[in-house]
């Protein structure tokens, strides 16, 4: 599930198409904003009043039908929905734990223990984090240094590394 996705319907459509799911993108992206900005953003330019509540229903009628459900972010944990509401919010009000995915990237230490101290902070359990590789890994610099140090100072595994859509490692057993 994709609760809220802005710049199109790309991400649900390739999870619809690729785990061979029956139920309809409404469904499973309840909240479709075309401008690809944070989702409070997104909706003000649109003229779009976004709905905690068709979320929450979505998410309840794939509860019912699936025995596993992930869940996916927009923007990180602290992007505004709608007033004085977050992502992590909404991970909170849907009883989510949560497996951060950070990127390798210069700067990413300190965002990614940010997050984790952050959703702590709001009672969310981090189960691990995920790298995703949007350039080459091999590019990023002391990446198994950053790593370290990342699961050091948050205390939170890393769980799996994404170099791309067909060459990943993700400790499954641990988002369970």
């Amino acid at each position: 599930m994709k609760p809220i996705e802005s710049g199109g319907v790309e991400d649900t459509t390739y999870a619809k198409e690729e785990l061979n799911l029956s139920e309809g993108i409404e469904t499973l992206n309840p909240i479709n904003l075309k401008n690809p900005l944070s989702p409070n953003i997104a909706a003000k330019v649109e003229d779009f009043e976004i709905d905690i509540e068709k979320i929450k229903e979505s998410f309840q009628k794939l509860k019912e039908n699936h025995d596993y459900l992930i869940v996916e972010g927009a923007g990180g944990v602290c992007v505004p929905i709608v007033t004085n509401y977050l992502m992590a919010d909404l991970i909170k009000d849907l009883n989510l734990p949560c497996v951060l995915v950070a990127r390798p990237d210069l700067g990413t230490i300190n965002h990614t223990i940010l997050s984790v101290e952050y959703l702590r902070k709001k009672g969310i359990l981090v189960k691990g984090i995920i790298i995703n590789c949007i350039n080459k890994l091999e590019d990023v610099p002391y990446y198994e240094e950053t790593f370290k140090t990342i699961e050091e100072f948050a205390d939170v595994e890393i769980i799996g590394i994404v170099k791309n859509k067909d060459d990943y490692s993700i400790k499954i057993e641990k988002m369970l």
